[in-house]
């Protein structure tokens, strides 16, 4: 996307989760370069920099001028900072550091480089770490911080008259290219993006019911009251994995709809099943209503219906899009 901040911002606040995107891909990087530069741990900066984005999206309302987005940004990460070593009872960079958390100084002259960037000017700080250590060129700095590129390559010559030739020798080798991962803009938007909390299901006796998708399905009970149960999923209370919410009721009504077109009679929940063929057997062994394994044209790709007790259709496939499991 070529659009200004600006335009993502007013597109993000009406709800375009792709605009969004495209602001934690374009500022990624200066936000985990601006957490490196206070933190010197490259896990703990991505960390920040993922609740920084998340913070951003949830005070996005807030923020009044969108192009001013890079300077806002970068606000909420220097709180983010001051809040993390406010929970470890710290008040400044390198009072009682943890010696578990310095992943990055894995010898002494790393940890002089640290020591010397903290003693330096954080503008000029942020700019050193940006152009050594994230590979931003000074015209790039410029635009991130909407500040000339003769403003920034006049902090770095300043910079890098606070430091030592060898010192930043040793940053260049020892740090070049500390970028975020590719997947953290996805990670930030999983985390951001509405996704499935619960899928109810009708039934009428609730133990036997229980029972049934605990035992085929692998379902575990976490909440149970008289009426109705909850059951989580494989991947237990990981965020983005649905729970099924058993609900008794005498509704004959059952979770299937036909396809006026077709005909085909579709469930509302399919499944993911690997071994499409090992399941079917199985469920047949126990006596569970299944319909004929289907497949796609020349490959070992489909699925199969199946009924729980009180004939809400579920399926089972092995045919995902990308991103699923």
């Amino acid at each position: 996307m070529n659009w200004t901040d600006d335009v993502l911002v007013h597109k993000s606040l009406q709800g375009n989760y792709d605009a969004y995107a495209e602001l934690v891909h374009r500022y990624s990087n200066l936000v985990y370069g601006l957490a490196l530069s206070r933190t010197r741990d490259s896990y703990i900066s991505e960390d920040i920099a993922q609740e920084v984005f998340v913070k951003a999206w949830m005070k996005l309302p807030q923020l009044s001028e969108g192009e001013k987005f890079s300077h806002w940004i970068m606000k909420i990460t220097k709180n983010q900072c001051t809040d993390f070593f406010r929970k470890k009872n710290q008040h400044t960079l390198m009072e009682n550091f943890p010696e578990n958390n310095k992943v990055d100084d894995s010898n002494s002259i790393q940890a002089m480089v640290w020591e010397a960037l903290q003693q330096i000017e954080e503008k000029y700080r942020i700019v050193i770490v940006m152009n050594y250590i994230s590979g931003y060129t000074a015209k790039e700095i410029g635009n991130l911080l909407q500040l000339s590129s003769s403003a920034i390559e006049s902090r770095l010559r300043r910079g890098k008259e606070k430091l030592k030739k060898e010192l930043l020798i040793e940053m260049s080798e020892s740090f070049g290219g500390k970028r975020v991962r590719e997947e953290f803009a996805e990670e930030v938007m999983w985390r951001i993006v509405p996704r499935i909390a619960t899928i109810e299901i009708p039934v009428t006796n609730l133990p036997k019911s229980i029972a049934w998708y605990s035992k085929l399905l692998g379902l575990k009970a976490v909440y149970q009251d008289e009426n109705s149960c909850m059951l989580h999923l494989q991947g237990s209370s990981r965020i983005g994995v649905p729970t099924i919410y058993l609900v008794k009721t005498e509704d004959e009504r059952r979770l299937l709809f036909k396809n006026t077109f077709t005909g085909i009679i579709h469930s509302v929940i399919d499944f993911y099943i690997d071994d499409l063929e090992r399941f079917h057997h199985y469920l047949q062994q126990e006596g569970v209503k299944v319909t004929n394994l289907n497949y796609f044209p020349g490959t070992k790709q489909g699925g199969f219906g199946f009924e729980d007790p009180d004939g809400n259709l579920l399926s089972a496939t092995n045919v995902t899009h990308s991103g699923q499991i």
